[in-house]
């Protein structure tokens, strides 16, 4: 486990039933292409080499059934968007749950027009021990939302997100939590 979410770890288990999964590797890169070249999207200290200089977990929601985590720069974030830039969530499916599917249909539709958007296609992706996820890019319109990856696990939907995040960086995110569950007892 990260030492990141070792403070944060007993308030997820006190307040959850559901296994928390937990990442090996967060993407922190802060920056985004722009006419002028890369920039900073967080207006954050960032490392020389463009990354943010620290990751902040926030516990945004802990039920029995569902927990969420905001990954910020800041100590004073709390998953506010001006300074969040990403997420971990864990929520127990029932059979009446919608899939990830269908809360994103949506963003296919013609009429959907946003201001900016991936260039990357939402759709299946695979993980690691042989698991299917879906790929979610982000669109932006007052603000621009994460690039997510969903799979379901044993009765329970897992998600990582990272603003402006591509496919391949959010299946290694997604993938160092998948694998980080199994070696954790």
């Amino acid at each position: 486990m990260l030492p990141e979410f070792q403070s944060l770890l007993p308030t997820i288990q006190q307040q959850t039933q559901l296994a928390i999964v937990l990442p090996t590797v967060i993407p922190t890169d802060a920056l985004v292409p722009s006419d002028s070249g890369p920039k900073p999207y967080l207006n954050v200290p960032i490392t020389a080499d463009g990354r943010f200089q620290q990751v902040v977990p926030h516990l945004m929601i802990a039920t029995a059934s569902h927990y969420e985590i905001s990954l910020d720069a800041t100590p004073d974030c709390q998953g506010d968007d001006r300074c969040s830039f990403g997420f971990l969530s864990g929520e127990q499916v029932f059979q009446n749950t919608p899939t990830v599917a269908s809360l994103y249909a949506y963003e296919l539709k013609p009429d959907f027009q946003p201001m900016a958007r991936s260039p990357e296609a939402m759709g299946e992706v695979s993980l690691t021990g042989g698991i299917t996820g879906t790929f979610i890019p982000f669109v932006c319109g007052a603000n621009c939302d994460t690039s997510k990856v969903f799979w379901e696990q044993s009765g329970v939907r897992y998600g990582v997100g990272i603003r402006y995040g591509s496919q391949a960086s959010l299946i290694t995110f997604a993938n160092s939590v998948i694998q980080n569950e199994r070696t954790t007892p």
